[in-house]
């Protein structure tokens, strides 16, 4: 986490700051246990996938910055086997421009970042997740709740 917020350049406390970053955890664990996805790569991705923004509106290259960024850290902050890796890397560069994903800890990865859309004042929408436990109606729910702050 120190690393992540010594790279972000906005706010801390802003939409996508540590506050986003923490519920993107917390949504994604929940999702990890319902759908067997790797929880420690869904943990890394909540902690990493937006430090590398640069605008707290449109910033369509964030995710590759921050794909790249954590190279730097593999090793020392981040020790992950290749394969791990990989997934976490691809689901940070790909999190933004890509739909849908086949992989499910990489989907799980997509999917707790977008529950979170409550922040910004948009409920989640089915149509923009992958798993079947993030389509859930009371998961959606749940964590608009929680994006909100209503929990």
């Amino acid at each position: 986490m120190k690393a992540a917020k010594r790279r972000f350049t906005l706010n801390l406390q802003g939409c996508h700051g540590v506050a986003h970053w923490q519920r993107v955890r917390e949504i994604g664990i929940r999702l990890a246990k319902k759908n067997k996805a790797d929880r420690l790569v869904v943990e890394m991705f909540a902690l990493l996938h937006d430090c590398c923004r640069e605008d707290d509106g449109a910033d369509p290259d964030h995710g590759p910055r921050a794909a790249t960024f954590i190279e730097t850290l593999r090793g020392n902050v981040i020790e992950l086997d290749d394969d791990r890796f990989v997934q976490l890397q691809t689901a940070i560069r790909e999190h933004t421009h890509t739909l849908h994903h086949h992989d499910v800890t990489v989907a799980t990865c997509f999917d707790s970042d977008r529950l979170d859309i409550g922040r910004v004042g948009a409920k989640p929408n089915a149509r923009f997740l992958n798993t079947d436990a993030a389509k859930e109606k009371a998961m959606i729910n749940w964590a608009y709740r929680r994006s909100v702050g209503v929990l």
